[in-house]
């Protein structure tokens, strides 16, 4: 009997083993089993047990694509480079219209040096560049073999260069797609070359779920002459895609002017004299007496996507609730039913707020912390909020080109200060994720209960400092009746519109 239960316990050791899943090779060093080209009529050959791929003049971009499409991955392969030839690896990729589309691990020999950035190919464009990851710039070796690592899990993607960390990415506009080897459009007769090896992948499955739609026309452009930003933002009552060209970046003010879009979005012009255009990467705006030459901005958050340290407790990993629970109306301190009875886990492993369903808290209070949050708005007028031991409110809301005005992050039910806006509004447009980060200080209390220090805090929304210490001396509305207290719950609220949030973790002190 002893022999039977040990022989079954091996079977099911056994067989949790090979549940785990195992790498695969993507290329058999010998030939093109599982792949089909697409797109212009570079030249793909096996020599050395690598693929190389060659430059044809005067043909569109070419890819060699996988016949099977993935999701969620982790993909590793060894390329080489010429000097001069721009190119790069596609993933989660499709083909529409004509045309291989979808992200791209970019592979960049030039002083740029922005290999291991994520490239939109024939959509959005660069959605993370290196211009701020020095040490990945630094990580490329010209002329060598370089290792490539994506993994890509529900809606983050991260990548690496040679072991260095490049670019960390939410994003879910395809959920799944085909890998596809890449070599770039030339104009000139240069013969140059791209080899790759050693292709291999972790399939973790597919993603069930369509993927995001995101306006393309909404942005930022600096014009680095002049310093003055130029901001696209959609306007809900008039149905119009308008310009916000301001001389302080972000501030917390009135524009200049403001330009009204012709209807693809590519033109601008106002009653006070100014037009406008729109390049691949640029936008002009001009006056009789000024002219603005804006860039494009691709502005990201430095701790999206940051992992929880070890001391952090994670309120939300994409996957359970069970740290949260749901609220009646009008509770804030006391959950009364299942947290999904109130919210929606999406496919892409969000908590998702629904109209009408309520409120939600954690399960345990809080006092001095740490807080990490990530969120994003659904193109909806959303006006929501997280509130730090169900008192301290700091607002999310769609602040995107607003001019003056409450701003994401901006501290609410507040009485004293009553002078507390941030002085910047950093928010990012819908459907691009978000993320705030708080150090709170609880208030303190004697022996007797009485209040002898204000609650205080520091916060930063997408890596910007908005408040530095600020105390909040006085509550007003739901929160100033239920008075303070030495901990409390994070409250997530409902306020009439879905938005999302993601990546939840929490430090106490």
């Amino acid at each position: 009997m002893k022999q039977i239960i040990i022989s079954i316990f091996a079977l099911s050791l056994s067989f949790v083993a090979s549940a785990q899943p195992q790498w695969q090779s993507l290329f058999d060093g010998k030939s093109f089993d599982g792949w089909t080209k697409m797109g212009g009529d570079a030249t793909y050959e096996i020599k050395g047990g690598a693929i190389v791929g060659t430059t044809v003049p005067d043909t569109p971009n070419t890819f060699l694509c996988t016949e099977k499409e993935y999701g969620d991955f982790i993909l590793e392969l060894e390329f080489k480079v010429d000097r001069n030839l721009n190119s790069g690896v596609q993933f989660r990729s499709i083909f529409k219209d004509g045309l291989v589309r979808g992200y791209q691990y970019e592979i960049d020999p030039s002083e740029r040096a922005w290999t291991g950035g994520v490239y939109d190919e024939k959509r959005r464009g660069w959605i993370y560049d290196l211009e701020g990851n020095p040490k990945a710039q630094k990580a490329f070796r010209q002329g060598k073999w370089n290792k490539l690592r994506i993994e890509a899990r529900n809606d983050l993607i991260k990548t690496w260069i040679n072991g260095v960390p490049a670019a960390t990415v939410v994003d879910y506009m395809t959920p799944n797609g085909f890998i596809a080897l890449q070599v770039h459009a030339v104009k000139n007769g240069e013969r140059m070359q791209i080899a790759w090896r050693n292709i291999r992948i972790m399939d973790l499955g597919l993603n069930g779920a369509e993927g995001d739609n995101i306006d393309i026309n909404l942005g930022e452009w600096l014009d680095k002459e002049s310093g003055w930003l130029a901001q696209i933002w959609f306007d809900r009552e008039t149905g119009r895609y308008k310009v916000n060209l301001s001389d302080e970046p972000w501030a917390n003010k009135e524009p200049v002017t403001v330009l009204i879009a012709d209807h693809d979005c590519k033109t601008f012009s106002n009653d006070e004299g100014w037009t406008g255009k729109m390049g691949k990467n640029t936008l002009e705006l001009k006056s009789e007496t000024m002219a603005f030459n804006g860039k494009r901005l691709y502005r990201k958050s430095p701790t999206l996507g940051k992992e929880a340290p070890e001391k952090a407790i994670v309120l939300f990993d994409g996957t359970s609730m069970e740290k949260w629970g749901g609220l009646a109306p009008k509770e804030w301190l006391k959950t009364s039913k299942d947290a999904l009875e109130s919210v929606t886990l999406t496919d892409a492993g969000n908590i998702e707020m629904v109209s009408g369903k309520g409120s939600i808290i954690t399960k345990e209070y809080f006092g001095d912390c740490t807080l990490h949050m990530e969120f994003r708005l659904l193109g909806e007028k959303t006006n929501g909020g997280v509130y730090l031991q169900s008192r301290y409110e700091l607002n999310i809301k769609d602040s995107w080109g607003q001019g003056k005005g409450q701003s994401t992050g901006a501290l609410g039910n507040v009485t004293l200060p009553a002078d507390n806006m941030p002085d910047f509004n950093y928010a990012l447009p819908p459907m691009v994720w978000q993320t705030l980060d708080v150090e709170f200080t609880a208030p303190r209390f004697d022996e007797n209960g009485n209040k002898t220090s204000n609650a205080s805090l520091s916060a930063w929304v997408n890596g910007e400092q908005i408040y530095e210490n600020i105390e909040i001396e006085k509550l007003k509305g739901a929160a100033g009746r239920l008075g303070e207290a030495k901990e409390g719950p994070v409250y997530l609220q409902e306020h009439g519109t879905a938005y999302q949030f993601r990546n939840i973790w929490i430090i106490k002190k």
